[in-house]
């Protein structure tokens, strides 16, 4: 056998590769236009493995060899030039310096480079490698790094997290496919033979692994715990993963042995400024832009310049990890680089002016969002409330619990009502209820308070406690001469006697409500719902024609002011009455429009009511297993708001009939299976069923196919048959036929076409383009 020239650690050595088989291929495509590729990323990500493994699987490509060169225990720059003559097995020359005995070696050599850690000597290891790649052209180098080398021709990959599932594991039946699960595994075998994935462990597994962010060092030291305690015991114990992961892996290098110490290596290459940095970019939970960074950073010891360049200088060192969306930059750190910065900040001097000035960024967010929203910008306000929910709930349970004026906690709670009642009401009920607790004075912001928490309760379905709050605020808003709050009391106030189907109650208060808005000149989203509540009562009396003025007057006034969300409710009252005169194409359409305004807007209230007059109008035509395996899908989305359809006794008895309908037509087998199929709908998925077709912009990276379902998509797209999928793939056409099958169930579709739409669309082959320097 031909022996292999280098001295890459022998396979014997090292334990298995799992998961990055995409990157192998990248880094080693890119290797043949690239002559340095840099592995970027933060400690912990598995940058070491991958390059061994690209270099083990190239390496018929060398014919002098590849040569991994480890840096992480030298820490004189001087000494660079001499560690990787060392690793290379060079002659030491004396006379000459070890650069040229280095250049000399490797100017007629064909080899691969593979230099490990080049982070805490960056200028040393750039020169380096720029003089070689000047004077060898046969040599190729992958090196790892925190951060950039800056040398000329680099190309920049950065290392991801192992795939994790993103919703912690639940409702997923085969969750080795993510990469994280199938390092633990492998690792936990090791640790405890015997251990395998089961029934009873898959979701656990997995929701550790989505904790750890799929960070393979966190997921390897979780797996050697299995030796002392169980895997639900290890996840109970994450909310201090340093203490939890605190195992020495023995024989690795010591700034691997433990979750802590890799930290603490990145940590001690930062400048104080950095340092500073670190810590109180920690008290953001979730992602954040560099206003909000700077909000937080730049104050006391560290000017905006100085602020902005510690930002800069953490994303170059991999500790804050940096997208950009369309919305611009965002940023965010990794868990277990969060929670060590959160042990520097906790009981510093700058804990609670840190979190003060985070919770008035916030509140001031919130604040432009509610004063803008009723507007032509609303579709980005509602994305950004949903972005920043996150960091909303970190600044409103710092004002509550931290903050001795509670005011600023109840007016962001109030800003961010429309975030509450588009899909977040538990969540919002719970901070109002909060609020009102906290501010017990007579006040024009408590009365506002009053009013939210009363639409809140609505939006759940609770129309008897919304009654009482928002009579509660009439009074209050009477009292402070509040017409503007007094209106929106009384327009709620007529929504829940109109769900209670007491109309002149409804009449007087809708109307009353109507006509303080027209006085005060006030036209907004708030004003304009009433406004198509106003027309659901007139099509209740069955008055449809004057129902349907009024919701085309709603779309009409909100188009004026460029809103759209208020506009939506008009449409679900024009599908409502489309659905009254059985006219399928005003129902259906209006209802479409509005689904997809919603979606856009995040509005996973308002969704629901239309889906659900849209299964109806399906079980109307004719398409019964469509209507059941739609209304399945629909149950799913009302679980997380509280009571279909408001509570609203008439259609909560017409869903009861078309039920009945849909099971006396389909039969209890079938339409128990088509409900049932519905219920694993994702939300997107259930609406592209609704709207029976596919969204354009789903990622290819979040498609819920498997591999070998992606496949078998493909060749649908191309026009095969299950038979000549089955001989194209070397499988069973009963097994081709179970794929199709899957696909169409898991994405809401009911024919092959759609399918073949989709992989057009969506399907695109995964590829992250290496950034150029």
């Amino acid at each position: 056998m031909t022996r292999r020239l280098g001295n890459l650690p022998g396979s014997e050595t090292v334990t298995s590769f799992v998961g990055r088989r995409a990157m192998v291929g990248e880094v080693r495509t890119l290797l043949g236009s690239a002559r340095l590729v840099t592995l970027l990323g933060p400690g912990g990500m598995g940058k070491t493995r991958l390059a061994i493994r690209v270099a083990e699987t190239a390496h018929r490509a060398f014919a002098d060899g590849v040569w991994l060169v480890e840096l992480a225990e030298l820490s004189d720059p001087a000494l660079t030039d001499h560690a990787i003559i060392d690793a290379l097995g060079v002659p030491d020359r004396s006379a000459e310096s070890a650069e040229e005995v280095l250049v000399e070696h490797l100017q007629d050599k064909n080899l691969l480079l593979v230099i490990d850690n080049c982070e805490h000597l960056l200028d040393a290891c750039g020169n380096l490698i720029a003089a070689v790649l000047r004077a060898a052209p046969g040599v190729r180098i992958i090196a790892t790094s925190r951060e950039a080398l800056h040398v000329p021709g680099e190309h920049v990959v950065p290392v991801p997290p192992l795939s994790f599932t993103n919703d912690e594991g639940r409702a997923d039946r085969n969750p080795l496919k993510y990469e994280a699960v199938e390092l633990f595994v492998q690792r936990a075998a090791a640790a405890v033979p015997g251990f395998t994935l089961d029934a009873e462990n898959r979701e656990v597994v997995a929701r550790l692994c989505a904790r750890l962010e799929g960070m393979p060092l966190a997921i390897e030291l979780a797996a050697v715990r299995l030796q002392a305690m169980g895997v639900t015991e290890i996840l109970d114990r994450l909310e201090d993963r340093f203490q939890a992961l605190s195992t020495v892996i023995r024989g690795a290098p010591a700034r691997q042995q433990t979750l802590r110490a890799a930290v603490e290596w990145s940590y001690a290459l930062c400048s104080p400024a950095e340092q500073t940095a670190w810590a109180r970019l920690s008290i953001f939970p979730g992602g954040f832009d560099l206003d909000a960074a700077l909000a937080v950073i730049g104050h006391d010891s560290l000017t905006a310049q100085e602020a902005t360049d510690a930002v800069t200088g953490l994303v170059s060192k991999s500790v804050v990890l940096r997208q950009t969306h369309s919305t611009g930059a965002r940023y965010h750190m990794l868990e277990t680089i969060r929670q060590f910065g959160r042990e520097l900040l906790h009981g510093s001097d700058a804990e609670l002016d840190v979190g003060r000035r985070h919770m008035h960024h916030f509140a001031d967010l919130a604040t432009r969002a509610c004063q803008d929203w009723s507007g032509p910008r609303q579709r980005e306000w509602a994305s950004m409330l949903r972005r920043e929910q996150v960091n909303f709930r970190e600044a409103l349970r710092f004002g509550f619990d931290n903050d001795a004026d509670p005011s600023v906690a109840v007016r962001t709670t109030v800003d961010l009502r429309h975030l509450w009642v588009m899909g977040a009401s538990r969540e919002g009920r719970e901070w109002i209820d909060k609020a009102l607790a906290a501010l017990r004075a007579d006040t024009p912001l408590r009365a506002r308070a009053l009013w939210v928490a009363g639409w809140v309760r609505q939006v759940q379905g609770e129309p008897i406690g919304s009654t009482t709050i928002l009579t509660e605020c009439v009074d209050a808003a009477r009292r402070l001469g509040d017409q503007v709050t007094l209106a929106r009391a009384e327009q709620f106030l007529g929504v829940n006697e109109l769900l209670g189907y007491h109309l002149d109650d409804a009449e007087t208060l809708l109307s009353g409500a109507q006509a303080t808005y027209r006085s005060l000149g006030a036209a907004d989203s708030e004003s304009l719902i009433g406004l198509a509540a106003h027309g659901w009562l007139r099509l209740i009396e069955g008055d449809s024609q004057e129902a349907e003025r009024i919701a085309e007057e709603c779309r009409r006034l909100s188009r004026d002011i460029g809103e759209s969300w208020a506009a939506t409710w008009a449409l679900w009252v024009l599908g409502l009455i489309g659905w009254t005169r059985s006219d399928e194409i005003l129902a259906t359409a209006a209802l479409r429009e509005a689904i997809e305004i919603k979606r856009d807007l995040g509005d996973w209230l308002g969704i629901p009511c239309c889906v659900e007059v849209l299964a109806w109008m399906l079980a109307e035509s004719g398409q019964h297993r469509r209507a059941a395996r739609l209304m399945g899908a629909n149950r799913e989305l009302w679980l997380p708001i509280g009571q279909p359809m408001f509570g609203f006794v008439t259609y909560l008895e017409a869903h009861e009939n078309y039920t009945a309908t849909l099971r006396a037509a389909l039969g209890d087998a079938q339409f128990e299976a088509e409900h049932t199929a519905g219920t694993h709908l994702s939300p997107d998925a259930t609406v592209d069923y609704a709207l029976g077709t596919p969204r354009q912009t789903r990622r290819a990276d979040s498609s819920p196919l498997t591999r070998r379902e992606g496949q078998v998509a493909q060749l649908v797209a191309e026009g095969l048959s299950n038979r000549e999928i089955a001989e194209h793939l070397i499988i069973s056409p009963r097994t081709a036929e179970a794929h199709v099958e899957n696909i169409l169930s898991k994405l809401g579709f009911t024919s092959r076409a759609q399918i073949a739409t989709y992989v057009r669309a969506d399907l695109s082959p995964d590829s992250r383009p290496a950034q150029s320097r």
